[in-house]
């Protein structure tokens, strides 16, 4: 089979990569292990505007954003909704009434509160916190429809893939009976362990997620704080959020999982009890200056990556996913903070 581009990966960023290149008229294939090692399959999919101890908006959020809104409602996967950030302290709060001050800041925060029931007297939110407008992509249906189009269209082989397996050329790649163009790498964290992008400074980070049947109230907005916890409906919520930086694995761990119910129902000022209705577990392609890695290997022209998009892959994605497209189909340029070409080439 001859292909314009062979990916490497059907997570998020693989997914959103092969939709904007069948866009522009190009052919591929995917590779995937039926997302065995995806970090999309753990990931809340959350846009929570300001994040981190310092209460900061992402550079170039407000158009990332909104080319994430447009992008995703067009796949139906898009879900608008506020996020309720509960302060840890009186310092946190000081930060977040700042922020309201700030032009760039101000859409996306509809209310501060500044003491404990104000938004919801069912809350464990003594220092107030900021409601925020934001949302949470439904990344399992985005996924699976991508991968059912791929499917229907003979461009997926389900297998797992080691870069060992590709034969490369000035003219194009050869993987099994795939002929390619090119080959891109969205394969995550996988990319840091081995392959010929394994010299960039990855920094990927275990992360543990709950879907629980809790005896608490749904709410209109996600909750969040050292974590998060989204409604889902009728009682149902997924909850996560934790780092681990030494065992990078899918296997789901039993302290990460005491740790994930205590925090979620540390939120709440009432008794919850909670029924665990799955546990799952991934690894976050995270970067060492958080952001993303794109561009073209410097030894080997044929070879691309596009991946490191971490913890807000989901703004991230949809915008870089057309830049990545746009650079492999036309040489336009991509924006210099993503460009693998900020870092030093490996030894030959």
């Amino acid at each position: 089979m001859q292909v314009d581009f062979l990916i490497v990966g059907q997570g998020l960023a693989g997914s959103l990569l092969a939709k904007a290149l069948l866009r522009r008229g190009r052919t591929v294939h995917v590779v995937d292990d039926r997302w065995k090692s995806s970090s999309s399959q753990v990931a809340a999919g959350l846009m929570t505007p300001l994040t981190g101890r310092r209460f900061t908006l992402t550079k170039d959020y407000p158009e990332l954003f909104a080319s994430a809104q447009a992008r995703l409602t067009e796949l139906g996967v898009f879900r608008p909704m506020q996020v309720y950030r509960m302060f840890v302290d009186d310092e946190q709060r000081a930060k977040g009434l700042k922020r309201t001050e700030c032009a760039s800041c101000q859409p996306f925060i509809a209310r501060v509160t500044s003491a404990q029931g104000e938004l919801d007297n069912g809350l464990t939110d003594a220092f107030g916190g900021a409601l925020m407008n934001g949302a949470w992509v439904d990344l399992p249906k985005l996924l699976s429809d991508v991968r059912a189009e791929l499917t229907a269209a003979g461009s997926l082989t389900e297998a797992t893939f080691d870069p060992a397996d590709v034969t490369a050329s000035a003219e194009g790649v050869v993987w099994g009976q795939i002929q390619a163009g090119a080959i891109v790498y969205c394969d995550g964290y996988k990319s840091a362990q081995r392959g010929p992008f394994k010299y960039l400074p990855w920094q990927p980070a275990k992360g543990e997620a709950l879907t629980l049947k809790a005896s608490v109230a749904d709410k209109p907005f996600i909750l969040n704080r050292e974590g998060w916890a989204l409604p889902l409906g009728y009682g149902v919520w997924r909850t996560g959020t934790n780092w681990q930086w030494d065992q990078l694995d899918e296997i789901p761990t039993e302290p990460q999982k005491e740790k994930l119910i205590g925090r979620f129902r540390g939120y709440f000022a009432q008794e919850v009890q909670v029924d665990v209705v799955a546990h799952i577990a991934g690894v976050r392609p995270c970067t060492s200056d958080n952001h993303p890695f794109m561009g073209t290997h410097p030894q080997q022209a044929r070879t691309h990556l596009f991946g490191g998009l971490g913890p807000r892959g989901t703004v991230w994605a949809p915008a870089m996913a057309d830049e990545m497209a746009d650079y492999l189909c036309d040489g336009t340029a991509l924006r210099k903070e993503c460009d693998l070409a900020r870092f030093d080439s490996p030894s030959a």
